[in-house]
């Protein structure tokens, strides 16, 4: 008779923790669409500039930041120090910390060991998914919907980097660098919306370019990129907050 009750209630169980995997699947499936592409690229630009196989993954399954690698990538390449690379990637890479503690706060309820795996693979994308799924799917609180989730976009990540580079032997150089531009695309489509919306962050991103391209008529592109990030991100700090006031 014990059995049979234990066999009842793990039954629930077990259709409870597939629905929850099945939701956080098709929450990913938005990520896997867009990961793909730009981790390829990621992928055959590294293998085309004569980085080895095994510092190309480690690369994207360590640092798993689309702007930092490319950004860090296009710095090694030209030759900025390693010191250079660290601390524009630090820079740039910020706003993970915050994420993180929002993230942490948001599920406090998790086990510890969860929330310190989803922390390490949180982006951009799979915490605003997070954010806006907890209004829509039944199982979005859970560890099991987030934990899939983040596995699936960050193996997904690692898959297309590594695609890039198995193929990176089919594709002229030519159609490779240009590709890169995919990067800038991304980056334009996520300003755009802003942009037109938001005149303060029309002036952020001005005033950045302009900053950046003072700085590199008198510095190394790493040290202008940097500086230029600093200054950019205190002015966003002054105008969003009279924004906020208003």
């Amino acid at each position: 008779m014990s059995t049979l009750l234990q066999q009842t209630k793990s039954t629930p169980e077990k259709m409870n923790r597939s629905k929850e995997m099945k939701e956080g699947f098709l929450a990913a499936v938005p990520l896997i669409i867009g990961y793909l592409p730009v981790a390829f690229t990621f992928g055959l630009i590294a293998k085309q500039s004569e980085i080895d196989i095994l510092n190309t993954l480690s690369f994207s399954a360590l640092v798993y930041a689309g702007a930092s690698q490319f950004m860090g990538l296009s710095m090694y390449i030209t030759g900025v120090s390693l010191v250079q690379i660290y601390i524009a990637t630090l820079i740039l890479n910020f706003r993970n910390f915050v994420m993180s503690l929002s993230f942490n706060n948001q599920f406090k309820n998790l086990p510890f060991w969860h929330k310190i795996y989803l922390s390490i693979t949180l982006t951009d994308e799979n915490f605003a998914v997070t954010t806006l799924g907890n209004k829509t799917n039944s199982g979005s609180q859970s560890s099991i919907y987030l934990i899939t989730l983040h596995t699936i976009a960050y193996v997904t990540w690692i898959s297309g980097t590594l695609l890039g580079v198995v193929f990176s032997t089919l594709i002229p150089k030519v159609i490779s660098e240009s590709m890169g531009i995919s990067l800038y695309a991304m980056f334009i489509g996520l300003l755009t919306p802003a942009v037109r919306t938001n005149w303060r962050a029309c002036i952020i991103v001005f005033v950045s370019m302009l900053l950046n391209f003072s700085f590199s008529q008198l510095l190394s592109q790493g040290w202008s990129l940097i500086l230029a990030s600093v200054i950019a991100s205190l002015l966003a700090i002054v105008l969003m907050k009279g924004e906020d006031k208003k």
